[in-house]
């Protein structure tokens, strides 16, 4: 299923409302589909969805990053979660006012009780990553080994690039074939004088980073972590639990964390 179509599916589960319109709005696509009279939910829904699709990329991902976050727990087990950690707090929404419909419910408590939503997903074991802007800029500039002695090096593979002077994207790819050469240093090396990086118009919204890990003993090469990030999501929650505690360390290590404040965690633990 497209990316499209299944959030056409988890949308057509919500009332196309003022909730809905001021998650939009939050995300930066201010729209408003009043309800002709030859119209119903479903065609205000595919509407909806053809704005979503046709808005600047960092807007667009932002809604579909958000969506995905909602999909978690748009369903009964997610209405229990979210009705379980707000009785666990003395109530401080009146159960009455959730919706018996979990997207709906989600939806809302998403927009108006963002902590209590990722306790929700805590609770089901799921991750709750920052809805906080990832400052991606801090990219711009080549990035320290972390200080763990398990990582031989960083690189930044891939970074896409939004001109908002035009609107169009370019994204750049470190070549495969030097495991020391990175983006940055392509840039510098191909383009000295109009390098993007370099650019104020020029907007980082997403990045790769790619982890070498010295090899384990008895072993002649090392592991590697593919790390991606976008402005309002990235792949953390793909990892174990201890992978991604420490990932996010170093991400705050390297300034692309902010208010993120982590206790002291083990040495990354590489598998035997």
């Amino acid at each position: 299923m497209s990316s499209s179509m299944f959030h056409l599916q988890l949308l057509l589960k919500i009332r196309p409302d003022d909730v809905l319109y001021d998650f939009l709005a939050r995300c930066g696509l201010p729209v408003r589909f009043g309800v002709a009279e030859a119209d119903d939910d479903v065609s205000v829904i595919r509407r909806i969805v053809a704005a979503i699709e046709c808005a600047p990329s960092p807007v667009r991902d932002c809604v579909l990053a958000s969506l995905h976050r909602i999909s978690l727990l748009a369903d009964e087990a997610g209405l229990e979660a979210l009705r379980a950690v707000n009785e666990a707090h003395s109530g401080p929404v009146n159960a009455l006012h959730l919706p018996d419909a979990p997207a709906q419910c989600a939806l809302w408590m998403y927009l108006r009780h963002r902590d209590l939503f990722d306790e929700a997903l805590r609770l089901r074991g799921l991750h709750a990553p920052r809805h906080e802007p990832m400052p991606l800029d801090t990219l711009r500039q080549p990035l320290l080994r972390p200080d763990a002695l398990v990582v031989d090096h960083v690189r930044l593979l891939e970074a896409t690039l939004l001109d908002e002077t035009t609107g169009g994207e370019i994204a750049v790819r470190a070549p495969e074939g030097n495991p020391r050469f990175g983006v940055l240093d392509l840039l510098d090396h191909w383009m000295p004088t109009d390098n993007p990086m370099r650019q104020g118009r020029f907007r980082l919204i997403a990045a790769k980073l790619g982890i070498e890990f010295f090899p384990e003993p008895g072993q002649t090469i090392g592991r590697s972590v593919l790390v991606a990030l976008r402005r309002r999501d990235s792949n953390l929650g793909d990892f174990d639990s201890g992978t991604r505690t420490q990932l996010e360390a170093w991400l705050h290590h390297w300034r692309l964390a902010p208010g993120f404040d982590l206790p002291a965690v083990p040495p990354f633990q590489t598998p035997a």
